[in-house]
């Protein structure tokens, strides 16, 4: 997707996002128009660059710098330009740069920015609207402003791992999607004539606020959240229910009296009296024999006929196959020099709003540097060179730069 076209086209972002939630915010934003650069150094690569696992092949760019696909898909439509904030000379062109865009993300410990000479208050000086968005565990302030943090001891903090002991979960996506969300909204006030605008987003905070559920009912007197798998609160019967074929489940509500009476004559079953203790135990007893006859696609259509909620746990694969999803343009072709062919989860953001597919993946560590530089700051070859010769910035040999149809240069569009 050109980043001439899109609701935040000629919006210019500059991007220290790393692992999830720092570098989904930035690639939401290029997927809405923003043309955005991902800061990179060979020194430090991006950690979803050297994500192994034991079934992804060890893929490397030709200068050395390794990459997956996972790199490729959530950096997808940014642009790589490398400086070396090691040394002062790269802090000082990071600060150039700095002028001339709206919007700074940044995910590191609190402080880092600051120590680099690169802190909120020294580039709104230089760029008076500057839209900056600090991304991390716990906030900037506060007694656990310092701590490391990831998806995992976040989620151990919120009391998630205590609710649902069996996994955990990452708040990345959450938090990702609450920080564009404050971004649009500071981007249109310093539009507006407001000053400046630093966004402290915690994580934890972004967690605390799609956890409701577990939350409400203990801090209004009533009981603690179940631990009970798949139980839905107020509901009459819930669950997971295995059915034929390896690993098949299909989920069930019965929601109130009615659902209990549809549920028994569907199952063939007696009816309960009212108040029989047991009549939940034997119930889902009679589900879970006649679920294990039938594959959870056929035991969906009989349940849904009888008007019963009830959906497919669906794998990978079912979603990949998915007709609606399909319909809706949910994947999106990508070519990558060194990954090769893929198909990717489209944006939800550009499939609501109708917009072209972002085609192109993440880029080479440094693939942009020149062009970046040159388009943004209007220098030379010859600064450029005299640049990377005082290692503020780096670029890869041009032979080592992707020639395919969706170059860096060349921006294919699938629809």
């Amino acid at each position: 997707m050109s980043s001439e076209s899109g609701p935040l086209a000629g919006l210019r972002v500059i991007s220290f996002g790393t692992f999830v939630v720092g570098n989904v915010c930035a690639t939401m934003l290029s997927d809405l128009g923003a043309e955005v650069a991902k800061v990179e150094s060979p020194r430090r690569p991006e950690a979803l660059r050297s994500y192994f696992s034991l079934d992804h092949p060890n893929i490397h760019e030709p200068s050395g710098i390794r990459t997956t696909n996972m790199f490729a898909s959530l950096t997808s439509g940014q642009r790589s330009v490398s400086l070396n904030m090691d040394v002062e000379s790269g802090r000082a062109l990071f600060r150039r740069l700095v002028a001339a865009v709206d919007v700074v993300v940044e995910n590191f410990s609190p402080g880092q920015m600051d120590r680099w000479g690169c802190g909120f208050e020294t580039l709104s000086r230089r760029r008076p609207g500057l839209v900056m968005a600090s991304l991390t565990g716990y906030g900037q302030s506060g007694r656990r402003a310092n701590y490391r943090a990831y998806a995992s001891n976040i989620a151990n903090y919120l009391g998630l791992a205590s609710s649902w002991a069996f996994d955990g979960t990452h708040f990345d996506f959450v938090g990702a999607h609450h920080a564009v969300s404050a971004i649009l909204g500071a981007v249109e006030s310093v539009r507006q004539g407001g000053p400046a605008v630093h966004i402290d987003l915690a994580q934890a905070e972004t967690g605390a606020a799609v956890m409701a559920p577990l939350y409400l009912a203990s801090m209004n007197g009533g009981p603690a959240w179940s631990q009970a798998p798949n139980a839905v609160p107020g509901s009459a019967l819930s669950g997971v229910f295995c059915c034929l074929g390896e690993d098949e489940w299909v989920a069930v509500e019965l929601e109130d009296a009615a659902d209990v009476a549809a549920a028994c004559a569907l199952l063939e079953i007696e009816e309960p009296e009212t108040g029989d203790a047991d009549a939940g135990n034997e119930i889902r007893s009679a589900l879970t024999a006649w679920c294990a006859t039938f594959t959870p696609y056929q035991a969906v259509v009989r349940l849904q006929r009888a008007g019963l909620a009830a959906a497919v746990v669906e794998n990978l694969e079912d979603l990949w196959r998915d007709p609606q999803l399909r319909s809706r343009g949910a994947y999106r072709d990508v070519f990558h020099p060194d990954v090769g062919s893929r198909e990717l989860p489209a944006s939800p953001d550009q499939v609501a709003l109708g917009l072209p597919r972002t085609t192109r993946p993440g880029a080479r560590l440094g693939a942009d540097t020149t062009a970046i530089l040159k388009a943004w700051l209007g220098l030379s070859e010859q600064d450029i060179d005299e640049l990377e010769h005082s290692d503020a910035c780096w670029h890869p040999p041009k032979e080592q730069h992707p020639t395919s149809p969706n170059s860096h240069d060349q921006i294919g569009i699938a629809r």
